[in-house]
């Protein structure tokens, strides 16, 4: 690797592949990238991780016409130009970088197949200046209707109206519990901090990927305790 830049020879070190053009998965997950160089080379790519790098513009990407899963979290990214060509494209990790408006993921608008995006990643403390907006989640899910899952969040399919009820009942109590001085010691965790740490180090792509995967589940999983820890507090409180 020269310089931070993606080159044939870091492609085939990575891939295990003498032809580039047959990597159908590949990891270069920490390796200090800053130019995806002949990245868009890789004609048959499907699956991409690109996390905890130092990348700033995608639109070297635009001709990975078949990915369908890109993970980008960890960069300094501001601007998505390029990734309204991946027309494939049906889940995209973004949390941990710099995006900063709403109007930054137009782009995304053009990806008919897109149904899962994370812009905040509460258990690797990932998130994007505008997920700091107190409209954040609805201004997202106006712009792309079609999106299933936000933030590990299900928003369509099954599971969804288990979410929805979770939701619609924390706002109800938040009005209540605003409108008393009541005071609400802090519940005990059901588990130790660290319990949905992963604690194994991948370094292989595929298992890299599984590994990625598994985090996403725990952090779902994580994120459903912790809202159920406060629907029973603010339930507790309001009897």
């Amino acid at each position: 690797m020269e310089d931070g830049k993606i080159t044939k020879a870091l492609l085939k070190t990575r891939s295990g592949e003498f032809d580039i053009e047959s990597i159908h998965t590949l990891n270069l997950r920490d390796c200090g990238l800053s130019d995806l160089g002949c990245i868009s080379e890789c004609s048959q790519l499907e699956r991409l991780n690109l996390s905890r790098n130092d990348l700033c513009k995608l639109n070297k990407l635009a001709g990975l016409g078949n990915l369908t899963i890109l993970n980008l979290s960890g960069n300094r990214i501001t601007n998505l130009e390029g990734l309204q060509a991946l027309e494939n494209l049906q889940s995209v990790n973004l949390a941990g970088n710099l995006i900063g408006s709403i109007n930054s993921l137009r782009c995304l608008t053009a990806l008919d197949k897109l149904e899962e995006l994370r812009l905040h990643d509460s258990l690797r403390d990932l998130s994007n200046p505008l997920c700091h907006s107190p409209m954040y989640r609805r201004d997202v899910l106006d712009m792309l209707p079609n999106l299933k899952v936000l933030d590990g969040e299900r928003i369509l399919g099954l599971g969804s109206d288990v979410f929805s009820m979770c939701r619609d009942i924390e706002e109800a109590l938040d009005k209540r519990q605003n409108s008393s001085s009541q005071l609400v010691s802090t519940p005990s965790p059901w588990v130790p901090d660290d319990y949905f740490q992963p604690t194994t180090k991948f370094e292989e792509s595929h298992l890299g990927d599984a590994k990625e995967q598994l985090e996403t589940l725990l952090s779902s999983c994580k994120m459903s305790v912790d809202k159920s820890e406060d629907i029973l507090l603010k339930l507790k409180s309001s009897t």
